[in-house]
């Protein structure tokens, strides 16, 4: 994969994969919760549930 799921295209050094659907994503769509990654779209979702 060489771009990620918003168009992006991914640079080698700073693929990230989500924590929760392996999704390979880019600097802007990846976020940090207690020390994991997720993807913009699980971060919504299910990080934010783990929290409550």
């Amino acid at each position: 994969m060489t771009a990620c799921h918003c168009g992006m295209t991914l640079e080698q050094d700073r693929r990230a994969p989500c924590a929760e659907c392996g999704t390979t994503v880019c600097a802007s769509c990846s976020l940090e919760f207690d020390a994991t990654t997720y993807c913009r779209w699980c971060a919504s979702t299910t990080a934010l549930e783990r929290t409550a």
